[in-house]
């Protein structure tokens, strides 16, 4: 390097001899000596902790966090994670991890079953949810692997997916924009379809399970392509009971994005319940189909359910009269999506329908059933409804008893799903969450909002998710 500059000149010679033009450069001082750079270490580990969902409560904000560790060249025989944690940081729940609190961190260490991770393998499926009353984040301080302090990228490496496993956002929906022809739900084709998802919770209970991730989870493992947003209107935190109306708009607006860009369907569900004539609060349903419809009028992925569970309301002299208001305030905005009417006694008058049916062609019933408790006095009511050409809909259904309690009836279930799958009938199960009742279908002990592993799911969940993938 010591001639570096005697070599310039000389080259600078032969070059003026030749007819090159000559350098505009100057020549460095000969006392400037290049710096060597130094090898860049290759880190093969990589981790992070990420929040993939959050959503406000009062005034405090609860997010859902996930960890993720990553070895490229060394299998992990053990592993702790120590995380910065601001102040006023409550934790709420957590799964497949143990968390041990300190002055401003949290360290988590594995369960036995997930303590080894093989090279090149993921840690999947540990997380937590926590609030906090500021906007700050949770975020990853130190990593230990094998007993020893390592360092780590903080993004993980991205690895090519693979061959349509994850659809581009916005995918288009893959049958096309619905409606009802010759009883039938149809694609844009004029063929029949069937829809086969879930049903939420009270979004005001059980918000947390409005992510993008459950619904990959249900759409790919399941085989689902609905998710029914269930919007109580009259129980505690209701929409028209002093509940958050803006924050369960918000939670309707995620469910219905994270849908359509999974390409899956999803119903808006206006569910009353506990005040049993839909035109106890048809002002606030006026309102609120107003804005929705106006909002999503070009999404063809939405439907409208705009009365869960009747009860005590003929459908001719109450159920139809308020239906019939409520689709023209849908219409002014969507003039095509299909629209779902429930029927008294807890939907399941559907006979009642019969030569009584709106005027609008884009109207389905609904039944609900509950496997323990409807038998055959329902199946044969819906079959005279199915015969006289009524387009029905089983937007909420499940195969334990009507309460959502009790032990499943496999037998009555199973009758329900030959009926189901005769007519081919569409059917959303009731419900997704981990409530401490048969009809939930996580466990009361799964924590995991994705991901789920047979184990994690209740006996409902199960049967559901074998009929999901037989469809």
């Amino acid at each position: 390097m010591k001639h570096a500059n005697w070599i310039r000149l000389i080259l600078s010679g032969f070059c003026l001899l030749a007819g090159c033009a000559r350098p505009t450069e100057t020549v460095p001082a000969p006392t400037a000596e290049p710096i060597e750079s130094p090898a860049v270490e290759t880190v093969a580990v990589t981790a992070s902790v990420k929040g993939v969902n959050s959503w406000p409560d009062n005034d405090k904000t609860v997010t859902q966090y996930e960890l993720t560790i990553q070895d490229d060249e060394t299998d992990i025989q053990n592993w702790k994670a120590v995380l910065s944690v601001p102040d006023g940081t409550e934790l709420q729940q957590n799964w497949n991890t143990e968390i041990e609190k300190a002055d401003g961190t949290w360290i988590l260490t594995p369960e036995d079953y997930n303590r080894a991770i093989s090279a090149g393998e993921p840690l999947k499926d540990v997380g937590w949810i926590a609030s906090c009353d500021t906007n700050e984040t949770i975020t990853l301080l130190s990593l230990e692997l094998n007993g020893e302090e390592v360092s780590f990228q903080k993004e993980q490496k991205s690895t090519p997916a693979p061959a349509g496993a994850e659809p581009s956002p916005a995918a288009v929906v893959p049958i096309g924009s619905l409606h009802v022809a010759n009883g039938k739900l149809c694609n844009e084709a004029g063929e029949p379809v069937q829809l086969r998802g879930v049903s939420t919770h009270g979004l005001a209970w059980f918000p947390e399970y409005v992510n993008r991730d459950a619904f990959l989870t249900l759409r790919d493992d399941w085989n689902a392509n609905t998710i029914r947003l269930a919007l109580y209107t009259a129980e505690s935190g209701g929409y028209c009971t002093g509940g958050n109306q803006q924050e369960l708009l918000d939670l309707i607006d995620k469910g219905v994005t994270y849908a359509e860009e999974l390409g899956m369907y999803v119903i808006i569900d206006w569910h009353i319940l506990s005040d049993k004539n839909p035109s106890m609060h048809q002002g606030e349903a006026v309102a609120f189909f107003t804005e929705v419809s106006k909002k999503y009028k070009d999404k063809t992925h939405v439907l409208y359910e705009i009365c869960n569970e009747p009860q005590e309301s003929p459908f001719l002299s109450v159920i139809k009269p308020y239906a019939e208001d409520i689709v023209q305030v849908i219409r002014r905005n969507d003039k095509d999506a299909v629209i779902l009417v429930g029927t008294n006694t807890w939907c399941q008058d559907i006979d009642e329908v019969i030569g009584n049916e709106l005027s609008d062609d884009n109207v389905m019933y609904t039944v609900h059933f509950y496997a323990g408790t409807h038998k055959d006095a329902l199946r044969n009511k819906l079959r005279k409804a199915l015969d006289a050409n009524v387009p029905v809909y089983i937007s909420e259904c499940s195969i334990v008893e009507a309460s959502g309690n009790g032990a499943a009836d496999y037998e009555s279930a199973e009758e329900w799903l030959k009926l189901i799958n005769e007519y081919g009938l569409s059917y959303n199960a009731w419900s997704l969450c981990n409530k401490n009742e048969t009809s939930a279908l996580l466990k009361p002990s799964c924590n995991k909002l994705s991901g789920w592993s047979e184990a994690d799911l209740s006996e409902t969940g199960i049967w559901f998710r074998n009929a999901f993938r037989k469809s």
